[in-house]
C-alpha cells in the first residue's frame, strides 16, 4: 500500500555485534539472542550481556511517490524555398522540438509521433529536470491548402516509459505566437494547442481585354471584346466576377468564376452593340 507523506513507525532495529558504541551490543557474549526490544543493551563493562536489538518509536521514513511527467513544445519556422519572397506550394516548415522531464523519475525511451510530419531522431533518455531541444526534427511541404488558409495547424504526441515501464506522454503546447495576435491566423477551437504557423497570403489578379478586329460603322454593329483574367498571387481566388459598364446586358460569358485557382487564367468575352452616341464620338471606350 503506498501512503503519501511521512509516517511515524515503530522499528526495531538490529544493531551489529561488533559495535562498541554505549548503546550497542556487549562484546563478552555477542551471541546472546534478543530477549526484549523495547531494553536497550546496558554495556556498562561489568560483563553483562546485553541485547544487541534497540526499539526505536521515532523513526520517521519519507515516502517518496514516483510522479513521472513530460512537456513538449513544438515550434514551427516558415522556409522560403524557392526564395521568391512569397509563400508557394512546395516551400517548407522546419519544426523543432523541446522535450523537458518535469517529473521526478527518470524517464527511457522517449520518442515523438505527429500525424502531418515524420519527426526523425531519438529514442532518448531525460533524467528529472533534463531538457532536449537537438534531437528532434521534422521538415513539412506546403500545399495549396495551407497557403489558402493562411497557416499550418501542428500537434505533436511525446511519448515515453518511467522505472516502472508505465508511458509517460504529453501533447505539444505551441512554441509559436498564440493564434489570433497580430500576423497569425486565429486558434482552431478543435486544436486549441496546435502550434500555428503563420503563411502571409499575398493576393493578386490580372485583367486584359481586347476587342476583335473589324469595320464598326453603323448602328447596331457589333464589337465582341476578348478579357482575360489571371490568379498572379499565392492564394486561391473566389467567387470572381467580372462587371462592364459599357457591354450589352447578358453579354458578358462567364460572368462570374467560382474558383480562380493560384496561376489559372480564364478568357471571357463581352459584346457592345454601337448606338449614335458612339457613331457620334467617332470611338468606344471601354473599360
Amino acid at each position: 500500500t503506498t501512503v503519501a507523506g511521512n509516517q511515524q513507525v515503530t522499528a526495531t532495529i538490529l544493531r551489529p555485534n561488533d559495535v562498541t558504541d554505549p548503546d550497542a551490543t556487549s562484546n563478552i557474549t555477542p551471541i546472546v539472542p534478543p530477549t526484549d526490544p523495547y531494553v536497550e543493551c546496558a554495556n556498562n563493562g561489568l560483563g553483562v550481556a546485553c541485547n544487541n536489538i534497540l526499539n526505536n518509536t521515532n523513526v520517521v521514513f519519507t515516502n517518496i511517490i514516483p510522479a513521472p511527467g513530460m512537456r513538449l513544445t513544438k515550434t514551427g519556422t516558415y522556409a522560403d524555398s524557392n526564395s521568391d519572397g512569397k509563400v508557394n506550394v512546395g516551400d517548407k516548415i522546419n519544426y523543432t522540438f523541446k522535450v523537458e522531464n518535469t517529473g521526478n523519475v527518470s524517464l527511457t525511451d522517449i520518442s515523438i509521433s505527429d500525424a502531418k510530419v515524420t519527426v526523425t531522431g531519438g529514442p532518448v533518455n531525460l533524467a528529472p529536470n533534463a531538457v532536449d531541444n537537438t534531437s528532434f526534427t521534422a521538415v513539412y511541404t506546403l500545399t495549396q491548402a495551407d497557403v489558402d488558409k493562411g497557416g499550418v495547424y501542428n500537434l505533436a504526441t511525446v511519448t515515453g516509459k518511467d522505472p516502472s515501464n508505465n508511458p509517460v506522454t504529453d501533447e505539444s503546447e505551441s512554441g509559436n505566437p498564440a493564434g489570433g495576435t497580430p500576423g497569425v491566423p486565429p486558434v482552431d477551437p478543435a486544436c486549441p494547442s496546435c502550434t500555428i504557423t503563420p503563411l502571409p497570403s499575398s493576393p493578386g489578379m490580372s485583367l486584359t481585354k481586347n476587342t476583335t478586329t473589324g469595320t464598326y460603322n453603323k448602328i447596331g454593329d457589333v464589337i465582341t471584346y476578348t478579357l482575360k483574367v489571371k490568379n498572379t498571387g499565392n492564394v486561391t481566388l473566389n467567387s470572381v466576377i467580372i462587371t462592364d459598364t459599357n457591354a450589352d446586358a447578358g453579354s458578358i460569358s462567364p460572368h462570374a468564376i467560382a474558383n480562380l485557382n493560384v496561376g489559372a487564367e480564364i478568357t471571357i468575352t463581352a459584346k457592345h452593340t454601337l448606338v449614335q452616341a458612339d457613331l457620334d464620338k467617332g470611338f468606344v471606350y471601354n473599360i
